[in-house]
């Protein structure tokens, strides 16, 4: 189901559950029209929770692939793969040296796991983030979110990375 079809499918919904109670209120609807237009609202509602729930689990599976395949490279110390991964704008505030310094001595990630991803949809934009675990060279372990943008291509980018408190 498209995006558009779910989005009319939540409106419809809304809207009879509007009408079915201020007519129950207003005595205008029998309760067995009310209780019919609240049946049909739930199936639209439903309609739409199907779809929408659908469409957050296909974006969220190439989300979690590229901060997956971005983590296994800094870990492999394959630099030069993780910094094909970033956003032209994360790429045009750091070089591919000046990247591969930011996971050097103790920075460095020896292992992770990933905890989840999210699909945000925010001002009409949508946006991911994947929380993980990270264990640093030093034996330090923290959280970390990998922030991921779509790019026209359709493939995902990683944003940001920002690491959490250290312990």
């Amino acid at each position: 189901m498209s995006g558009r079809a779910a989005r009319v499918s939540g409106v419809l919904a809304f809207g009879l559950i509007v009408v079915a109670c201020l007519g129950c209120c207003t005595r205008r609807l029998s309760l067995w029209s009310a209780l019919a237009l609240g049946a049909v609202a739930a199936c639209c509602a439903m309609v739409w929770l199907v779809a929408t729930t659908r469409r957050g689990m296909a974006e969220r599976g190439p989300a979690q692939a590229t901060a997956t395949a971005y983590l296994d490279a800094v870990v492999a110390g394959e630099f030069a793969v993780a910094y094909g991964l970033l956003t032209v704008e994360r790429r045009a505030q750091a070089g591919p040296a000046e990247f591969a310094e930011l996971y050097a001595g103790d920075q460095a990630i020896t292992a992770y796991t990933i905890d989840g991803t999210t699909i945000v949809r925010a001002q009409g934009r949508l946006h991911a983030e994947t929380h993980a675990q990270v264990r640093f060279a030093n034996g330090q372990a923290a959280r970390l979110l990998v922030g991921l943008v779509p790019e026209s291509e359709g493939r995902w980018r990683v944003a940001e990375v920002r690491a959490g408190e250290r312990w």
